[in-house]
């Protein structure tokens, strides 16, 4: 998978027709852009959209989700990108949709050969096999189709916790990365998240959602530890969320993987900057500030991200020595 290239003009084209598209009906832009979430919810029988349903992984030919290499992309680079769309979280979804550009472009800047792959986490104790929704590794306007067809379950309950760890199943064992294979490089996973994590992932749970039999439970930090094999591991946290579950970020992570958001529709601007700044592609304030303008941010953004970037990154300002 991951093949073509990302095209912003097209982007732009197909949103303005679902845009027309929701005036002439009298709806709103968001439940166009959504409309199979729509659908979705207004029928419980319809399921997950069939291009995000993790049981299909396990019929492709290496039973994986591939960020493969190729003729068009030499030197693939898998981006790993999970939202909660439980009830307090589903429109970072909405958001990261309309900000798609900015994390597209920014990504092309900083890395050769961008595959991203959208994910999406409810509840498992509340929604069951709606719980784990998850799209092949795309570089073009797919990227946007995958996002657009995820429902916003809107779920989740009072027991503290997220279906998180499921993701994590699914970066550490249902995806192969030529980057690894062949570079030792390994990718990037970024997680939006801002309850705790459950203390194991249970084997019942992968069974109903990925088809896979296991003899055992896997302990948390155990699936963490083989996810960190194959990605550089990132949560995101936003600011106001529960202290408790950074807390638990942090032990579970390191303080380093842990990322604080001010403003929770720029998870965008986020990831792409910390790719930035991982990829030693940024200098400073200054270029951060530049490339982020460049991506289509606002001057309020900008100054949102810096604030997030400094908390984490010893980002000099412009002319000062690291």
């Amino acid at each position: 998978m991951g093949g073509g290239r990302w095209d912003k003009a097209e982007y732009n084209l197909l949103r303005s027709t679902r845009l027309m598209s929701a005036t002439v009906k009298g709806i709103r832009a968001e439940d166009e852009d959504f409309a199979y979430s729509v659908r979705a919810k207004q029928d419980r029988s319809i399921g997950v959209h069939p291009n995000l349903d993790p049981l299909r992984i396990n019929k492709k030919p290496f039973g994986k989700l591939e960020s493969r290499d190729s003729a068009e992309h030499p030197s693939s680079n898998p981006v790993f990108v999970g939202f909660d769309v439980t009830g307090s979280n589903f429109e970072r979804a909405v958001e990261a949709q309309k900000r798609l550009p900015n994390l597209m472009t920014m990504l092309g800047k900083y890395l050769p050969d961008p595959q991203v792959l959208v994910a999406a986490n409810d509840d498992y104790q509340y929604v069951g096999n709606r719980t784990i929704q998850v799209s092949d590794y795309e570089s073009d306007i797919r990227v946007d189709d995958h996002i657009r067809n995820v429902i916003l379950v809107g779920q989740g309950g009072g027991n503290m916790g997220e279906s998180y760890d499921l993701l994590l199943y699914c970066a550490a064992r249902k995806t192969i990365l030529d980057s690894m294979e062949k570079r030792n490089r390994k990718g990037y996973l970024f997680l939006y998240a801002d309850e705790p994590f459950f203390k194991k992932v249970r084997k019942e749970e992968v069974l109903a959602i990925f088809g896979d039999k296991l003899q055992a439970d896997i302990p948390i930090a155990d699936i963490i530890e083989e996810t960190k094999k194959l990605y550089n591991v990132f949560i995101i946290w936003p600011l106001g969320g529960y202290i408790e579950a950074r807390n638990q970020y942090e032990k579970l992570f390191g303080e380093k993987s842990v990322l604080t958001l001010q403003d929770p529709n720029l998870i965008c601007e986020l990831i792409g900057s910390v790719v930035g700044i991982n990829e030693e592609m940024i200098a400073d304030t200054s270029s951060l500030t530049n490339d982020l303008t460049e991506a289509g941010a606002d001057s309020t953004s900008v100054a949102s991200i810096l604030t997030s970037i400094k908390r984490k990154f010893r980002l000099p300002e412009t002319g000062a020595t690291a």
